[in-house]
């Protein structure tokens, strides 16, 4: 009796000591466990703005989900929660809570538009969440916050390049140009930078005109430009809006050059306006979808092995999505098996121009600061190929007083 008592104290014992070795070999930390990763994400899937955070996500999801069938990352799976916002701000707020205390994410991947990730400033760093947002004003950089990784070339640095390309590329002579901007954060952080820009160059800007995300006619701003004869239109606006605007300006027989920001740079705008996008000009820090490279390969065909039809999505933000999921993933890649919301951060601080293989320019932080690129492409529209076709090389704004 008493040997089989011995006994049972001993496996008692034993069962602790395989307990205690297990939790130490794998000690626990949010969102990582022996294999898996529980990721987070804030994107906008359904209202009026769907369109545009549907193919960035899919770019995400569909990236985390290749790496899942290679092995993951350090032999542990991504295990991915797409929340919706509807652009919201309260719903990101809601959703930011939900994700970091009840399904204890690792991180979250992006926090919705620009003034989401704003409000979601304080918590982003009390909580310590790596994080790439999908806007790209400079004050998510400056002042440097130590969580936000900022991926593409800012606002400012887009609007740089589009007067740089008129004054030197087209070498205008006296131009008259005007802006067209959503009156948005991000319309208005493009809005300053135009003034700023055409005050270095020493023009005077024509006029400054609002164009809505949601408006359906544009004709009374088209009017306007034309009796003032503008002939190079800056606008910061998305995708919708720049149709109705190119659209109204054929009806008006008005073709002026006008140049569009990142998140109108897409082949949709092409196809959706035919000839009335003959002289549009966007700017983006991505590939474009046709490029010869290794890397939008490999967008593509993650596209069609996942169903994504170019033809029915914004092909940009799909590839921001691809590139997005990338960067992230070589993050916890370089934290090896000791992957916690610190030395996640520690690592993304490790990228130096790090090669995605043509889908973005090279990447690179540092832990003082996160600063996305100063390079973008400038692309021209075809409307033959319904393509938006290059027509520079990566180049940064030129440096001005």
């Amino acid at each position: 009796m008493k040997t089989a008592k011995n006994w049972r104290l001993v496996l008692s014992v034993v069962i602790c000591l395989g307990l205690f070795s297990a939790t130490s070999a794998f000690p626990e930390t949010r969102g990582v466990t022996k294999d898996a990763i529980q990721m987070g994400m804030i994107l906008v899937k359904t209202g009026p703005v769907a369109a545009l955070g549907l193919p960035e996500g899919w770019g995400i999801q569909d990236t985390f989900n290749q790496i899942n069938e290679s092995g993951g990352i350090n032999g542990r799976k991504i295990n991915l929660i797409w929340e919706d916002d509807q652009f919201k701000t309260p719903l990101a707020i809601s959703a930011f809570n939900k994700l970091i205390f009840r399904d204890k994410v690792l991180s979250i991947t992006c926090m919705g538009g620009t003034p989401q990730t704003i409000a979601l400033f304080d918590l982003i760093d009390k909580h310590h969440v790596v994080n790439i947002p999908n806007a790209l004003a400079e004050e998510f950089f400056k002042p440097h916050k130590p969580y936000v990784f900022v991926l593409g070339a800012s606002y400012e640095t887009q609007i740089e390049l589009m007067f740089d390309y008129i004054m030197n590329d087209l070498k205008a002579k006296d131009p008259k140009i005007a802006v067209v901007y959503a009156e948005t954060e991000f319309g208005k952080k493009g809005l300053e930078a135009a003034r700023k820009r055409a005050e270095q160059y020493g023009i005077k800007l024509v006029s400054e005109l609002v164009l809505n995300i949601g408006s359906v006619d544009a004709s009374s701003q088209v009017l306007s430009l034309k009796k003032d004869n503008v002939d190079y239109v800056v606008t910061c606006n998305l995708v919708p809006p720049i149709i109705t605007f190119l659209k109204t300006a054929e009806k008006y027989d008005y073709w002026p050059t006008t140049f569009g920001i990142s998140w109108s740079c897409d082949d949709m705008v092409v196809k959706a306006c035919k000839t009335a996008s003959k002289n549009y000009i966007g700017v983006n820090f991505v590939g474009g979808w046709e490029d010869d490279t290794p890397g939008m390969k490999r967008v593509r065909e993650l596209a069609k092995k996942n169903d994504r039809d170019p033809n029915k999505m914004l092909t940009s933000l799909y590839t921001i999505g691809v590139g997005t999921a990338t960067v992230l993933a070589e993050g916890m890649k370089r934290a090896g098996a000791n992957l916690t919301p610190e030395s996640y951060k520690d690592n993304m601080d490790t990228l130096k121009d790090f090669d995605t293989g043509g889908i973005l320019p090279p990447v690179t932080y540092t832990p003082t600061s996160h600063a996305p690129t100063t390079v973008a492409r400038l692309y021209r529209a075809d409307p033959a190929k319904g393509l938006m076709i290059p027509i520079t090389d990566w180049r940064s704004p030129k440096a001005m007083k």
